[in-house]
C-alpha cells in the first residue's frame, strides 16, 4: 500500500515539476528571437537547456547513486524556485540583458541533470517491478501532454499573467513538487544504503567510471546508446529551430506553432497509452525498431511542404514514434541495470546522447536560415532512416525481455 502511495506522489510531483519547467522552455527562445531576430541565437537559447547534461550530468548520477535521492529531489525543486524567483526580477527590467537570460536560463537547465537520475532511481526504489512498464508508460504519456499543453500554456500565462507574475507562480509550483516528494515514505521497498551529499560529491571519477562500464558491457545498451545519440541529432536539427522555421523562414503565425507542437503532445499521449500493452506482445527490441522508422518518416514529410496540414500530422507521427522508442528504452534499461547503479548509467547515457544535441541544433540553425526548411527536414530524415536501418539490424531490434542483467559485472 505504501508503495502504490509512493507511486502516486512521485507521479503528482513529476506532473508538477514538470509543468514549471515548461513555462520558460518555450518561452525564453521565443523572447530572445524577438530582442535579437537572429535564429541562431534561438537556436542557442533552446540547446541551451540540455548543455548541462553533458557537463553536470556525468556527475550527478554518482550522485543520485550515493547520496539520499529524496532529498536530492527535494533539493532540485527548491533551487529551481530560487531561480525562477531570479528570473522573476530580470522580468521586471523593461529591457533584460541578454547575458542575464542565458545565465538564469542555464542554472535553471542545472537541475534537470541531477533530479532525472535521482528519481529514475527513486523510481526503481518505490514501484514493484510489474508495474514499472505502467508507470514509464505514464511517465512518458504526461511529460507528452505536457509537451502538447506546455507551448501554449507556457506562452497563454506569459501573455496574461506578465513575465513577473509567472515566474512567480512558476516558483511556487516547485515547492508545491518538493512537498509532494516529501511526503513519500523514508524507506522504499528497495533498501539501500546513502551518504551525506557532501559526502557523496568526493571521488566520483571509480563510480562514474563504473557507470561507462555498466553501460558499454551490455551491447545492446552500448548500441543503443549510439542509435540513440544520433536519434537525438536528427530530432533536435529540427526542433531546435521550429520556432524559426515555422514564424520566421515561412512566415506562420504563432498559432500554427501552437497546433505544431500540440499535435506532437498528442500523438505522444496516445503512443504512450498504448505501450504497456504492446510490450505485452512484442519485445523492447520491437517497439525501438517500429519507433525508429516511424520517426524518420516524420522528420523527413514536411520536407515537401511546411504547411501546418502536413507538418502538424507529421509531428504526431514523431510523438507518437517517440514514445515507443522511450518507454522501450526505459523498460529495457531498467531490466538489465540494478537499482543501485541505476542513477549513473542513466546519466551517462543521457549525456552521450544529450551531447549532440547543442552541435544540431547550431547546424540546424545554419541550414534553415542559409539553406531553406525542406532541406533542414531531408538531411534530418535521412539521418533518422540511417539510425532505423542499424537498429531493424542489429542487436537493438533484437533486444527482448529475456536479456541477462548486467549488474554482476559491476562487481568483477
Amino acid at each position: 500500500m505504501s508503495e502504490r502511495r509512493d507511486e502516486y506522489l512521485l507521479r503528482a510531483a513529476f506532473i508538477v515539476s514538470t509543468t514549471g519547467d515548461w513555462v520558460f522552455r518555450f518561452a525564453l527562445p521565443l523572447l530572445v528571437l524577438q530582442l535579437t531576430g537572429s535564429a541562431l541565437l534561438a537556436a542557442f537559447t533552446y540547446a541551451l537547456e540540455f548543455v548541462p547534461y553533458v557537463l553536470v550530468g556525468l556527475f550527478s548520477g554518482v550522485v543520485a547513486d550515493r547520496a539520499d535521492r529524496r532529498r536530492l529531489m527535494i533539493g532540485c525543486d527548491l533551487a529551481s524556485s530560487v531561480v525562477i524567483g531570479g528570473i522573476a526580477l530580470l522580468c521586471l527590467l523593461e529591457q533584460p540583458p541578454l547575458a542575464a537570460v542565458y545565465v538564469s536560463a542555464f542554472l535553471l537547465a542545472c537541475m534537470r541533470p541531477l533530479y532525472f537520475p535521482a528519481f529514475q532511481g527513486f523510481l526503481v526504489d518505490r514501484v514493484a517491478p510489474p508495474r514499472r512498464p505502467v508507470m514509464n508508460a505514464w511517465v512518458q504519456g504526461s511529460e507528452s501532454l505536457l509537451n502538447m499543453l506546455g507551448p501554449i500554456a507556457g506562452v497563454g500565462v506569459v501573455a496574461f499573467l506578465g513575465p513577473a507574475v509567472a515566474s512567480a507562480v512558476n516558483a511556487v509550483s516547485f515547492i508545491l513538487s518538493a512537498v509532494l516528494v516529501l511526503l513519500t515514505s523514508k524507506a522504499g521497498a528497495v533498501v539501500r544504503a546513502h551518504a551525506p551529499l557532501a559526502k557523496a560529491l568526493r571521488g566520483m571519477g571509480p563510480d562514474l567510471l563504473t557507470g561507462f562500464r555498466l553501460l558499454f558491457a551490455d551491447p545492446v545498451l552500448r548500441s543503443g546508446t549510439i542509435l540513440l545519440t544520433v536519434t537525438n541529432f536528427a530530432v533536435h536539427c529540427v526542433e531546435a529551430n521550429l520556432v524559426y522555421v515555422v514564424t520566421e523562414a515561412t512566415n506562420q503565425s504563432t498559432f500554427v506553432l501552437g497546433i505544431t507542437v500540440a499535435a506532437q503532445g498528442a500523438g505522444a499521449v496516445v503512443g504512450a497509452a498504448f505501450v504497456p500493452r504492446l510490450l505485452g506482445r512484442f519485445s523492447e527490441g520491437a517497439l525501438l525498431s517500429a519507433g525508429m522508422g516511424a520517426l524518420a518518416v516524420a522528420l523527413a514529410l514536411p520536407a515537401v511542404s511546411t504547411n501546418v496540414l502536413v507538418l502538424a500530422p507529421a509531428w504526431a507521427v514523431a510523438g507518437a514514434a517517440t514514445s515507443l522508442i522511450v518507454v522501450g528504452w526505459f523498460t529495457y534499461r531498467q531490466k538489465v541495470v540494478d537499482a543501485a547503479f541505476m542513477g549513473r548509467v542513466v546519466a551517462v547515457n543521457r549525456a552521450i546522447s544529450f551531447a549532440a544535441i547543442l552541435p544540431a541544433a547550431l547546424l540546424g540553425g545554419w541550414m534553415a536560415a542559409a539553406l531553406a526548411p525542406a532541406a533542414l527536414f531531408a538531411v534530418a530524415g535521412v539521418l533518422q532512416g540511417i539510425a532505423w536501418l542499424a537498429t531493424a539490424r542489429g542487436l537493438v531490434g533484437k533486444a527482448g525481455r529475456a536479456e541477462p542483467a548486467v549488474e554482476a559485472l559491476a562487481a568483477r
